[in-house]
């Protein structure tokens, strides 16, 4: 298969999907923080999902209400 080259602006992605993905780059910086810490919570996988739950939905959601 060949990889083609992108020549457009709408195949870039946008300013608001790469603050998203930077937001999701921070989460996981910060989990594998809390992992190095705290290495029962990186191997839990209910803490994780509580975490992502919490870091990647809650989180930006009481920010997009406080401004």
């Amino acid at each position: 298969m060949r990889l083609r080259l992108l020549r457009r602006w709408r195949d870039f992605p946008r300013r608001s999907d790469l603050r998203v993905f930077g937001g999701y780059c921070l989460c996981a910086a910060v989990y594998i923080a809390i992992g190095v810490a705290v290495t029962d919570f990186l191997l839990s996988f209910w803490a994780g999902v509580a975490y992502l739950l919490i870091a990647a939905w809650v989180v930006p959601t009481v920010v997009r209400r406080l401004g």
